[in-house]
């Protein structure tokens, strides 16, 4: 069957229109915000070596084992696209020794687009674009307790009202492992009713069945032991003390025991960002502390928590008529041949002093050109004709208004860039 090359990859969508004015609010706003908050870009290449997606997310998480887009490049290295952000700014950070240079913390954000080979559905793309945070140097409940707040705040900003903060803790590598020495005995006793994908996480990743899908996994996943009850004196003071500095922030939070997040890399404080207003119900975001990331990579002991948004799933519930062009669009137009050269004149003037403007001068006759002008959404005509030339002025048309409320307005060829920029 023969492919269609000018459809996007399966799963990859072009980004044009209201969907990219979508995408550059969001992150404008998310810039602005981080920057109160201490926050600095960084920006990291789109492939990386594939170890340090293995050695970091995990080879047992579904990212690594199912839907890393990874390839060998002509040098015989495997390489892989960006599954996500987090590890490659590890990377970056261990070899261009930023922490060496820099004050602890150190707080870097960044946005682009992220690669996995998943099942393309709404709001999920094989490309998709994330934005996302790391705050490196510093482990308190409070600091997990602010990156909650600055996620909440970003989405607040840009008009998501009714977003839900979903926290669990997985406290430290000891009571981790205690906990999953429970979970594995108690799974193992509904082994044969757990779907063949639960089945092999239970040997190789068995805190990854409490995210299942499959709603017979769900049923028994509800009455697993929780891992509140495995959590050490001191992770649970530590989980405790989030939670208290959520309330005093006056974010609206609730514990999911079954929360744990895909990637392997965190500990102590997770939490996710869900939507549910009848348009969207699912994590438009999330995060969580990872303080042995670092050094798992070959970098410095140094703790560290961050978060990402989708982006797509985030544009989804954003209202496209907010987002459509509100400019005024002025087209220079001149009425004959012999009036082009003056008319580019003026359009360059424009152009000069930051306003937009196109230049309309194809066209058999004044009626084609306008017509033009319409096609391209354009609100203001400026008509420049012999007698405009001779008396040193420009007409001003109107598309939006009919003749009877004025459409036509003569305007001194000298003020009109100060007449633009007051409509």
């Amino acid at each position: 069957m023969s492919k269609n090359i000018f459809s996007p990859v399966r799963g990859m969508k072009d980004l044009y229109g209201v969907d990219f004015n979508k995408y550059q609010y969001i992150i404008d706003t998310a810039m602005k915000i981080s920057k109160k908050y201490g926050y600095s870009p960084i920006e990291t290449p789109i492939v990386e070596h594939t170890e340090v997606f293995q050695r970091s997310i995990g080879d047992e998480t579904d990212v690594v084992s199912k839907e890393m887009y990874t390839f060998k490049d002509k040098g015989d290295e495997s390489i892989t696209l960006r599954p996500e952000g987090t590890a490659g700014v590890m990377r970056a950070i261990i070899s261009n020794n930023i922490i060496v240079s820099n004050n602890l913390p150190l707080k870097l954000m960044y946005y682009g687009p992220m690669f996995r080979y998943d099942r393309p559905q709404k709001g999920r793309y094989r490309q998709f674009h994330q934005l996302g945070f790391e705050n490196i140097g510093a482990k308190s409940p409070y600091i997990d307790a602010i990156n909650i707040a600055l996620a909440n705040e970003i989405l607040t900003a840009v008009g998501i009202f009714d977003c839900q903060v979903c926290i669990n803790s997985l406290g430290e590598q000891l009571s981790r492992e205690n906990y999953i020495k429970a979970i594995v005995k108690y799974f193992s006793i509904y082994e044969d009713k757990l779907s063949e994908e639960s089945k092999i996480r239970l040997k190789k990743n068995p805190l990854r069945i409490l995210d299942s899908k499959d709603q017979g996994d769900k049923e028994i996943c509800s009455m697993a032991p929780k891992i509140y009850d495995y959590l050490s004196k001191s992770d649970l003071k530590y989980f405790e003390c989030v939670c208290e500095t959520l309330s005093k922030y006056g974010i609206k939070y609730s514990i999911d025991n079954l929360l744990v997040r895909g990637l392997d890399y965190y500990s102590h404080t997770i939490f996710e960002l869900k939507v549910c207003n009848g348009q969207y119900k699912d994590a438009i975001g999330g995060g969580g502390r990872y303080d042995k990331l670092l050094s798992l990579l070959g970098g410095p002991d140094v703790s560290g928590i961050g978060f990402a948004i989708g982006l797509e799933r985030l544009m989804m519930l954003l209202n496209d008529k907010k987002f459509q062009p509100k400019e005024n669009i002025i087209s220079v137009i001149p009425v004959s041949e012999k009036e082009i050269d003056n008319a580019f004149e003026l359009y360059n003037t424009i152009l000069s002093n930051d306003i937009r403007a196109e230049f309309i001068h194809i066209g058999q006759n004044l009626s084609k050109k306008v017509e033009i002008a319409s096609k391209l959404n354009s609100t203001i005509l400026l008509i420049v004709g012999s007698d405009e030339i001779k008396n040193n002025t420009v007409t001003v048309t109107y598309l939006n208004k009919t003749e009877d409320e004025g459409r036509n307005k003569t305007v001194d060829r000298n003020n009109i860039i100060g007449f633009l920029k007051h409509i």
